[in-house]
């Protein structure tokens, strides 16, 4: 199903997994695992069919996998036949488990901070992208690529919305844990200040990891009042200027033409997926 941004409360739809399990797949393997660290997750994996090339494969891991999973298709999977996808959510059936991803995805206050409030959204708890940085580096991708011929140098990491956040988070607080990033219509707005900071508080090493990052061209905030913005949002390509101002650090910018926000989130799939594949 293409994305609309017409769905239910909370982006619940029937469960992910029946979505492109049930359709099948010519070129990839499909399984799933479940994950008891932290509050639970759960790896949707599409593995690629054939013997792997000397090296191992590629893998491109996925942030709020319930969601990034139900969005993908058996077309999207053709076109990169030697790219492992894992696409890595909460063990839920909801497609985005908001409380649960505002903790992971958004950053401490300053190194080894704890967790906090969250300033935006009453009830809920921010701050735990560094706790959830270790689990993604270690445990889930452990669970994910155990018995997979992989190539360690080339992991790349995808995110949208808050997703997209935590993507820049990993990218300027630990560049040297992927080789690629692609941070899609990431949330500037939740803490503009914090992750500018962080941006400016960057070392990035060599080799520089490559950046994708696209946007919407008709982005607005969920519940904001008005009519679609034209353009693409003004503080993430103020963003997207400073990190370029790296030594070195390319960005490849991409604003998708009249996409809201949740349709970049399949939107970005034809470029993020060669992306990752290459």
């Amino acid at each position: 199903m293409p994305a609309t941004g017409k769905v239910g409360p909370d982006h619940a739809r029937r469960p992910a997994e029946l979505r492109l399990f049930e359709t099948g797949c010519a070129s990839h393997d499909l399984t799933q695992k479940t994950l008891s660290a932290g509050p639970g997750y759960r790896i949707f994996l599409a593995v690629p069919k054939g013997a792997a090339p000397e090296g191992g494969w590629p893998i491109l891991y996925m942030l709020d996998g319930n969601a990034a999973f139900d969005y993908l298709t058996a077309d999207h999977l053709s076109q990169v036949p030697g790219l492992i996808i894992a696409a890595v959510g909460y063990d839920t059936d909801r497609q985005f488990a908001r409380e649960l991803r505002t903790k992971d995805f958004t950053a401490p206050l300053t190194p080894g901070a704890g967790l906090r409030p969250d300033h935006v959204h009453e009830g809920r708890l921010a701050g735990g992208a560094e706790i959830f940085h270790h689990l993604l580096t270690h445990e889930i991708r452990e669970a994910a690529e155990t018995g997979l011929p992989v190539d360690g140098g080339r992991r790349t990491l995808w995110g949208h919305s808050f997703g997209g956040l935590f993507v820049l988070y990993a990218l300027l607080a630990h560049p040297e844990s992927f080789a690629r990033f692609a941070p899609i219509s990431p949330s500037i707005w939740w803490d503009e200040a914090l992750i500018r900071r962080i941006a400016a508080e960057a070392r990035v090493p060599d080799p520089r990891p490559e950046v994708l990052l696209a946007l919407g061209d008709k982005e607005k905030r969920s519940g904001s009042d008005g009519p679609p913005p034209e353009g693409p949002a003004p503080a993430t390509l103020s963003f997207v200027e400073l990190i370029t101002a790296h030594p070195g650090l390319q960005v490849d910018l991409h604003v998708l033409k009249d996409h809201v926000h949740i349709q970049t989130l399949a939107g970005s799939y034809p470029l993020a997926l060669p992306f990752a594949a290459r």
